[in-house]
């Protein structure tokens, strides 16, 4: 029997000291601090602090109080003829524990319970069994009861039920845990036996082979006291009311090694007693991150679901130009607008303005552009700056395609006069204003060289049907011819309109591998001018 305490006494003390080294060395290994000499008490406070959490990060201290029930040789098992004394075998008791989380399915609990439990027999045990007394006449030969104060060391291993239930169902408790447990302890206890009607005692102090009568109970110290190695199993559930605090209902089940407990060793199955309990539960360290403590399937769909999430993230295309929102540049690019790999509209002429809002999308490289994409043209002679051989070109003054001043004398119908092309949106022969400046060209030139008339030639891209495109180009000519007519008063007299349909198309529009995105058919939508004398 000692052998046997000793070795549970080690087991206990044992086991928790092995628990806590492993977390001190966990601190010693995952914590680190650079401490400065002026700062090193306000450190040390802080690493205190942070030890005291990590050691007894989702610890509590649990409080139960409850009542036992006896099961052994002297029980009443039905309430009569007694019934009126069935209160006798309900005693108090109270449990103090401190319980460890070590993972979402186990827990580690020590315990010290106190109370008593009691039983009372309303017959006589047997023929065969003796009361030893003194004096025989005082055994009323109907029954007899007894009542046990004890006090308790426990170590639990506690099993979580409903996260293993998760396994197996989708139902989901999230405020509510089921606990089987099981468990070893030291019991030391002190037994008082009586006769039915309280007036005798027949033993106290229990130990083998030791009966002990006297006119009054008298408690053994309590090292002296009779003790017992138990062995416990039973339920827990605990109802999480926030971070802090658990409302506990428990019922666990105590059974001795041997017949003692009731002062009886008759022989019998081994005593046992049932511990009621309810109570709370505090959490005296911050609990972990809460995705830890779910259960497995839980957190398994928490960690699919925030997957899939990422996964959704980084597919999204809110605009539909083929690049994730998480990489794109551009997020809100107009709907059928071409991007690079980053999701920036293309800007062929590296002038800053996409090509989808750039008037003139094949400006010379590095040339200066207003906000419509369109070069700057000081002298106003139609040609850019950054092409025009003789920038300060009198204004009203025809010149060819670099710029150059040309004599009005020679102009004829093959002359290498240049006049700024307009051009339009696919289908449409509307005048926008990024051609305002080049219809004031040719205005310029035409009051400045009132003898001169202009061929006005339509032109359109290949979309649609050779005769919708030769109708198209014509209405673009006549188009420009009322715009400069209405706006610059010059005589439609003065002006040829001309349709060339889609017959003279300035681009193939042939792609090549090096711009694979370009569409170059924007060009071919335009009105040229030609001074015809």
């Amino acid at each position: 029997m000692k052998k046997k305490i000793i070795f549970l006494v080690v087991f206990l003390f044992g086991g928790f000291s092995l628990f806590s080294q492993e977390n001190i060395e966990d601190n010693k290994t995952h914590f680190s601090i650079d401490v400065k000499e002026e700062d090193r008490s306000e450190k040390s406070r802080l690493f205190s602090r942070n030890n005291f959490n990590n050691l007894f990060s989702n610890t509590e201290i649990n409080i139960l109080v409850g009542a036992t029930q006896f099961y052994g040789d002297i029980k009443q098992f039905d309430f009569r003829p007694s019934y009126s004394r069935f209160s006798e075998e309900i005693k108090p008791s109270y449990e103090l524990s401190i319980t460890k989380k070590i993972n979402p399915l186990m827990s580690m609990r020590g315990s010290f319970i106190s109370g008593k439990f009691g039983g009372i027999h309303s017959e006589k045990i047997g023929d065969d069994y003796e009361v030893y007394e003194p004096y025989n006449n005082f055994y009323e030969g109907n029954g007899e009861y007894f009542v046990t104060n004890f006090n308790e060391l426990d170590l639990q291993l506690l099993l979580n039920l409903s996260n293993v239930s998760s396994f197996f169902s989708k139902i989901n408790l999230n405020n509510f845990n089921l606990f089987l447990k099981t468990g070893i302890g030291i019991h030391v206890f002190n037994s008082l036996n009586r006769n039915f009607s309280g007036t005798y005692i027949y033993s106290y102090g229990y130990e083998e082979g030791i009966f002990q009568q006297n006119d009054n109970f008298i408690k053994k110290p309590f090292l002296d006291s009779p003790k017992e190695i138990v062995y416990l199993y039973g339920l827990n559930s605990e109802y999480i009311l926030n971070d802090k605090i658990n409302l506990n209902l428990d019922i666990t089940k105590r059974k001795g090694n041997t017949d003692y407990w009731d002062s009886h060793n008759n022989n019998a199955n081994n005593d046992y007693f049932n511990f009621y309990s309810a109570g709370v539960s505090y959490n005296i360290g911050e609990k972990l991150e809460k995705e830890e403590w779910v259960s497995p399937l839980e957190g398994l769909q928490e960690d699919i679901n925030n997957h899939q999430a990422n996964i959704e993230w980084i597919s999204e295309d809110k605009d539909n130009d083929g690049v994730s929102d998480a990489f794109d540049k551009e997020p809100n690019t107009p709907m059928g607008v071409s991007v690079d790999g980053s999701g920036s509209s293309l800007d062929v002429d590296m002038d800053n303005v996409p090509d989808y809002l750039d008037a003139d999308p094949f400006s010379s490289r590095g040339a200066i552009v207003d906000v419509n994409g369109v070069e700057f043209d000081t002298d106003n002679d139609g040609i850019p700056d950054s092409k025009d051989l003789e920038s300060n070109t009198e204004i009203g003054s025809i010149v060819n395609q670099y710029g150059i001043s040309v004599s009005s004398s020679g102009i004829g119908s093959n002359s290498e006069s240049y006049l700024p092309s307009v051009y339009f949106e696919s289908g449409s022969y509307y005048i926008n204003n990024s051609n305002l400046k080049r219809l004031a060209t040719i205005a310029i030139v035409m009051n400045n060289n009132p003898n001169i008339k202009i061929n006005v030639i339509g032109n359109a891209d290949k979309i649609g049907t050779s005769a919708h495109n030769k109708k198209l180009a014509l209405n673009r000519a006549n188009e420009v011819i009322n715009f400069l007519s209405n706006n610059f008063d010059i005589e439609k007299s003065r002006f040829t309109a001309i349709s060339n349909g889609e017959e003279n198309p300035l681009s193939k529009d042939e792609v090549s591998s090096e711009f694979l995105n370009i569409n170059t058919l924007s060009i071919n939508r335009r009105v040229d001018f030609q001074i015809i004398r």
